[in-house]
């Protein structure tokens, strides 16, 4: 006889508890660990291409070392030809979304599919553009993993399996950075927050996602609204005025010279809150971030809360007529001059 009893031994279970483990095994195995892994990003589609700002998540998704990356796109078969730059991105798997009930954007569909294919794939992270659409999907997501979600955020790194998100706190006058202990971790990231690389077209696995339910709404009336002010997150040459603009006809001016250049103009806060500009052309913390190729800074000082909206800007040229002002160390090329006087013989120049 082997002499034991009360399956007390490693060789045996009690014959009471047939569902025990053997000693041991709790120590050797951490069964409260999470086994969620990789990251899932929502894909959003516009005008048949993948939206700038999802190209950006999905690029820097792929970078990172946190296992596998799924993509999520809303669509008929019209979308298959996007595999190859969505895959080109860095992502392994593609989750196609097919079905009549999910051929138009419905924040409660798109929200339900996603929940359903996160408790399939178990990623530890879903990233989501915050996009008007985004920023109706995510908190309903959010809401039925029953799990935390950080909005608007300005910046995501990892550290050692922990995933870190910067945002705006206390009306934009500080950064906060928030840590999720729950998984999926979740956060909507402000479109120009990250850098879009060049996808180079690759193949991976796609998978057809079924939705079987039907609309959750019926929309009796749609009444078409003006036109939406530019989008200075999309443009690639910005020219920028800041609180050394301090005549307003300086305004029309820049926006002459901005059309004749094919720029965009944007602002600093202090012209918005003065009312001299929308805030939809606002950069900064508690405005756009943006990426252009060229940034002209005309009267703007440089504080730390509009160049958190600039990391991404590939060229900055400063105007500014203060030496000391921060915004030239950030500069590649600065001018010690008057802004405005600058414009002036910009645009006479142009019309010349």
């Amino acid at each position: 006889m082997s002499g034991c009893s009360g399956g007390s031994c490693s060789t045996c279970q009690s014959s009471d508890d047939p569902d025990r483990l053997p000693p041991g095994m709790l120590k050797r195995y951490n069964l409260n660990q999470s086994t969620a892994d990789g990251i899932m990003v929502w894909t959003e589609i516009e005008d048949g291409k993948v939206a700038a700002s999802s190209a950006e998540l999905l690029s820097f998704a792929g970078e990172q070392d946190e296992g596998r990356v799924f993509a999520v796109v809303f669509g008929g078969p019209e979308l298959k030809p996007l595999y190859p730059e969505i895959f080109g991105y860095g992502v392994h798997t593609i989750y196609h979304v097919r079905g009549e009930g999910s051929e138009r954007y419905d924040p409660e569909v798109y929200s339900e599919c996603l929940a359903e294919i996160s408790e399939r794939i178990s990623p530890a992270s879903i990233l989501i553009s915050a996009t008007i659409k985004g920023r109706e999907v995510a908190p309903r997501l959010a809401a039925a993993l029953e799990t935390g979600l950080t909005a608007d955020c300005t910046s995501i790194r990892f550290e050692e399996g922990r995933m870190i998100m910067t945002r705006p706190a206390f009306g934009g006058n500080l950064m906060a950075d928030i840590e999720c202990t729950r998984f999926p971790r979740m956060a909507t990231v402000r479109p120009g927050a990250f850098a879009r690389k060049d996808a180079a077209a690759r193949q991976g696995t796609a998978i057809y996602w079924q939705y079987t339910g039907g609309p959750v709404k019926d929309i009796i009336s749609e009444t078409a609204v003006g036109d939406r002010d530019i989008d200075i997150s999309d443009a690639r040459i910005l020219i920028s005025l800041g609180n050394g603009i301090r005549d307003p006809s300086v305004i029309e001016i820049a926006e002459k010279v901005a059309s004749k250049t094919g720029a965009v103009l944007s602002c600093s806060r202090a012209l918005v809150e003065r009312g001299l500009m929308p805030r939809s052309r606002q950069v900064g913390m508690s405005g756009r971030c943006v990426s252009p190729d060229l940034y002209i800074a005309f009267g703007i000082s440089g504080s730390v809360q509009h160049m958190a909206g600039l990391k991404n800007a590939k060229r900055i040229i400063a105007v500014n007529s203060d030496k000391d002002a921060p915004i030239h160390s950030y500069a590649d090329l600065s001018l010690i001059c008057d802004a405005s006087s600058v414009l002036k013989a910009m645009l006479k120049d142009l019309e010349n």
